[in-house]
C-alpha cells in the first residue's frame, strides 16, 4: 500500500536528486521517491541521522578529519538545498504581497483625494446655507494631496537581485508507503522542522536523502587504507564545504529578512484594508450630509430667504489658517 505525496521543489533540487539517484530507475518519480525513503530511513534509523564514519588502516588523524568534513558537508548541503527553496518561495510571496500593498496604497490615495473633493463641495454648500441665514459649522478644508506615479520603481534588492535568476519550481507526485510518511513526520517533529520549515518539512527529509546518497557515492571513491587518498578526499570535501557554507550563510540572512519583511507587508495590507473601510464609511456620510445641506438650502430659498452677498460668502470662506492667525491676535 502506498500513499500519494505531492512535493514542490526548485528545479535545481530536482536535477540534483536525479543526478544522485542515477539512471537505474524507470521514472524520475521513482528515483525521487527512493531518495525520500532513504532520507526517512536515515533520519529515523538507529544512528539518528549521523553519517557512519569511514574506517580503515590510513592515518587516524586523516580519517577523523575526513569524517568531520563529510558530516559537515552532509548537513550543510541538505540545509542549503532546503533553504534555497524556501527563500525562493518567500521571494515570490514577497513580490505578490508587495503588489497587493502598492495597489491598496494607490486605492488609499484615490479615496483620500475623493474625500478632499467631497469635503470641499460640502463646505461650499455650508457657505451657501449661511449666506441664506442658516447655521452650519465650517471645517478646515484639506489641501490638495500629492499624486504618485503609478509606475513606481520597486526597492532595490541589492546583492539579492539576481539570487534566483532563471530559477523555477518543479512539482512531482511520489508513491510513498504511508509508514514512510508517518516516520518522516515524526523525524521532522523531533528536530523541530515542522515549526521552522512548516509545509516544507517533508522537503527537508528529501534533501537529507539527496545529500546522504551523494556522500555515500563520494565515500566509494576513497581508499580508507591509503592516507594520501583520505587526505585528498578530505581536502576536496573541505573546499566544497567552505564554498557552500558561504552561500548557505547568505541564504540564511536573506531568509530572515524575507520572513520579517513579508510579515510587515501583511500588517500594512491589513492596516490599509481596515482604514479603507473607515474612509469609505466617511464618504458615505458625505453623501448623507450633502443631501441634508441641499434640502436645507432649497427650503430656505423656497421660504424667500435672500443670499447675504458674495462678501459674506468670501468672509465665511476665509482659509482656516487665517482664522487661526486672527485667533492668536495676528493681523492680515
Amino acid at each position: 500500500m502506498t500513499g500519494r505525496l505531492h512535493v514542490a521543489m526548485l528545479q535545481e533540487i530536482y536535477d540534483r536528486g536525479i543526478e544522485a539517484a542515477g539512471d537505474v530507475w524507470p521514472t524520475p518519480e521513482m528515483a525521487i521517491g527512493r531518495l525520500f525513503e532513504r532520507g526517512v530511513d536515515f533520519l529515523a534509523g538507529p544512528d539518528g541521522g549521523v553519517l557512519p564514519p569511514i574506517t580503515g588502516d590510513a592515518s587516524l588523524e586523516a580519517l577523523a578529519a575526513l569524517n568531520v568534513a563529510r558530516e559537515d558537508l552532509f548537513l550543510v548541503e541538505a540545509l542549503y538545498l532546503l533553504t534555497r527553496h524556501v527563500t525562493f518561495v518567500l521571494t515570490r510571496e514577497g513580490e505578490r504581497l508587495e503588489g497587493v500593498w502598492l495597489a491598496l496604497a494607490d486605492r488609499h490615495l484615490a479615496i483620500r483625494a475623493e474625500i478632499v473633493e467631497q469635503r470641499r463641495a460640502e463646505e461650499q454648500l455650508k457657505r451657501e446655507l449661511r449666506a441664506l441665514g442658516g447655521a452650519a459649522v465650517p471645517l478646515p478644508e484639506h489641501e490638495d494631496l500629492p499624486l504618485t506615479d503609478g509606475d513606481r520603481p520597486r526597492k532595490s534588492r541589492g546583492m539579492y537581485e539576481h539570487l534566483f535568476a532563471g530559477a523555477s519550481l518543479a512539482e512531482v507526485n511520489l508513491d510513498v508507503p504511508p509508514s514512510a510518511l508517518e516516520a518522516a513526520d515524526r523525524a521532522a517533529m523531533a528536530r523541530g522542522w515542522d515549526r521552522e520549515w512548516r509545509e516544507h518539512a517533508r522537503l527537508a527529509v528529501l534533501t537529507h536523502g539527496i545529500s546522504l546518497v551523494l556522500r555515500e557515492r563520494e565515500a566509494d571513491g576513497v581508499n580508507p587504507d591509503d592516507t594520501a587518498s583520505v587526505t585528498a578526499a578530505q581536502a576536496e570535501a573541505r573546499g566544497r564545504l567552505m564554498g557552500m557554507e558561504g552561500r548557505y550563510s547568505t541564504l540564511r540572512r536573506r531568509l530572515f529578512e524575507l520572513r520579517h519583511n513579508n510579515r510587515i507587508l501583511q500588517w500594512r495590507i491589513t492596516a490599509l484594508e481596515v482604514e479603507a473601510q473607515g474612509m469609505r464609511s466617511r464618504l458615505d456620510q458625505f453623501l448623507v450630509d450633502r443631501d441634508r445641506l441641499e434640502h436645507a438650502i432649497a427650503d430656505r430659498r423656497a421660504a424667500g430667504a435672500v443670499s447675504g452677498g458674495t462678501a459674506a460668502v468670501q468672509e465665511d470662506g476665509v482659509s482656516w489658517r487665517r482664522r487661526l492667525a486672527r485667533l492668536f491676535g495676528r493681523r492680515d
